[in-house]
């Protein structure tokens, strides 16, 4: 559990109800002093904290709650929907996010013995949070007093977390990640064409061949490390990268459906009703 004082620092110095970057780079806040309604967006590779208070975070149709007992181990981009139920201007929901570095990791890894690999199945994006990790996190949130001393030592503070949680017993999933042909490594260069060609149709065949896997493997690990199916994990992440568009552009909707893949606009606006409850024309404001 993180220091009362460290939480009462960041309450004192990040913006209510918005998310910020700080200074210290790939460590992002929310701070959230009032309930807020589910939320839709795309969650880069991170792991996240809840601080204080607790979270909804679901992926498909799955819910899954977090507080201070656990973590969000989150190794490609998810299109995620997050709900606070719960905040007060006396008791704050406060998210610590910290970006993957993976140059940082790879470096880490090099550098501590290897470690005999154990497959104990996926765990899913929510893990146990180790007693040994926040006071790494206690430090890196202390630097913000010391803004002078953050160039130096944050990269220091931030390697030594990488090493607890490759050390932690959920570690190899990190490991994975950063290790060429691995399954995790695979399904991150997937998600990054579906990003890229967000627009074009999703043939599973091409793309498990592109990643050097059969069509029942790349399926299979594919959901494992996304909750979703590759087509659900396409329409979701076209769908809020529509939500992007239509809040920043003053672009015709059917236009936007276009750009995102959709060549139907009734379509288009069926589906994202269904997945934020408000039709696109209505989702303007």
């Amino acid at each position: 559990m993180m220091q009362k004082t460290n939480i009462e620092q960041l309450l004192r110095l990040i913006p209510k109800n918005q998310t910020i970057e700080s200074d210290i780079p790939d460590l992002v806040f929310h701070c959230a002093d009032r309930p807020e309604k589910i939320i839709g967006y795309v969650l880069e590779p991170s792991i996240c904290i809840v601080l204080q208070g607790e979270r909804e975070v679901y992926l498909g149709t799955d819910c899954v709650k977090f507080d201070n007992t656990n973590l969000m181990f989150c190794p490609v981009d998810a299109p995620l929907n997050i709900h606070i139920k719960q905040a007060s201007l006396d008791n704050p929901v406060v998210v610590l996010s910290m970006k993957l570095n993976l140059l940082m990791i790879r470096d880490v890894l090099a550098k501590i013995p290897p470690k005999k690999h154990i497959d104990e199945g996926y765990f899913g994006i929510k893990w146990q949070l180790d007693d040994s990790i926040m006071p790494s996190f206690d430090r890196l949130i202390e630097l913000l007093n010391y803004p002078n001393d953050i160039e130096f030592l944050s990269p220091l503070i931030q390697q030594e977390i990488y090493y607890r949680l490759l050390s932690g017993k959920q570690g190899d999933k990190l490991r994975q990640l950063v290790t060429n042909g691995s399954h995790i490594h695979r399904i991150a260069q997937a998600v990054d064409w579906l990003k890229a060609h967000l627009d074009e149709p999703l043939v599973i065949a091409d793309l498990a061949s592109r990643c050097g896997m059969s069509v029942s493997g790349f399926h299979q690990h594919f959901k494992k490390i996304t909750q979703l199916s590759p087509l659900q994990y396409q329409k979701n992440l076209r769908l809020m990268e529509a939500r992007r568009l239509i809040k920043i552009n003053d672009a015709q909707i059917s236009y936007i459906a276009l750009q995102v893949g959709y060549e139907s606009p009734s379509q288009f606006s069926r589906e994202y009703k269904r997945l934020f409850g408000i039709s696109p024309n209505n989702d303007l404001d």
